[in-house]
């Protein structure tokens, strides 16, 4: 998706954070900072190039997270972009976005291309490096002792809670993303209130990926996730720096072991089911 600490506010902690809200997160971004109305400033409306270039990234990555774009295939730029009624250069700026979600890859002279379906031997890659960072984030983050904390990470995962009884959920990219945009607040939140600005830039950077597995494997559990995030939260309420890293060790390697039992069961890796 406040840093847990007793010094003054610094740049980067969690002081304007609010859990994701369900319907809003398609419109904003996931972890909004302070808004014109909170400092003074006229409201600003954003540029319609910009929106519209918004508009198209959501577009195209749906259609590669719901497989509607197979995976390896090489993206027609004139033919999708006919598809979606607008021109090349948001539909460029898109895709470049999406490059750096590592969701599609550029080749010189050959244009872009969706990344190809990924081996379950490389999400088991991605919840080692996790299993060496984020233990240490909660661990940080129970140590610091900002007492906001909890209560951000208590608020997304009652909307979890709620978001998991949804029946779309099951499935496609649409009806998960404000599940996965919940789940990913929390650990994001954690890794800021860590301190440690170059772990927190790293674990961003597998949230995408996070998705991308889960949905074509089917490996969101949110119910039993709930359950841990809980364990997680009342580790660092209690200010248990060894608890909480102790709960986020064992919430990763239930992850992880829910992940292998769908992946291993023959079952073919396609959302919408």
């Amino acid at each position: 998706m406040p840093p847990k600490h007793r010094a003054p506010a610094t740049e980067g902690t969690t002081s304007g954070r609010e859990p994701p809200s369900g319907s809003s997160t398609r419109d904003r971004p996931l972890i909004p900072r302070s808004s014109p109305e909170d400092s003074g400033e006229p409201a600003r409306r954003l540029p319609a190039r910009q929106i519209l270039t918004e508009s198209v990234y959501e577009a195209v990555k749906e259609q590669i997270m719901d497989l509607q774009m197979a995976p390896g295939t090489r993206i027609n730029m004139d033919q999708l972009a006919r598809e979606l009624r607008v021109s090349t250069s948001p539909l460029r700026e898109a895709l470049s976005r999406l490059e750096s979600d590592g969701l599609v890859t550029r080749q010189s002279l050959r244009g872009f291309r969706v990344v190809s379906q990924p081996a379950w031997e490389d999400v088991l890659e991605m919840y080692n490096l996790r299993l060496l960072l984020e233990p240490e984030t909660a661990r940080a983050a129970a140590a610091r002792g900002d007492d906001r904390v909890p209560g951000l990470l208590r608020a997304s995962v009652g909307q979890m809670s709620e978001l998991s009884a949804v029946p779309i959920l099951e499935g496609h990219y649409q009806g998960y993303r404000a599940l996965f945009n919940t789940d990913t607040f929390f650990h994001d939140t954690i890794a800021e209130s860590s301190g440690n600005k170059l772990v927190r830039r790293t674990l961003a950077g597998l949230h995408t990926h996070a998705l991308l597995y889960r949905v074509w494997y089917h490996a969101g559990f949110a119910a039993e996730t709930v359950r841990e995030h809980e364990a997680v939260i009342d580790a660092i309420a209690a200010h248990k720096p060894g608890a909480a890293a102790k709960a986020m060790r064992d919430h990763l390697e239930q992850s992880r072991d829910r992940f292998l039992q769908v992946a291993t069961s023959g079952e073919e890796p396609l959302p919408g089911t």
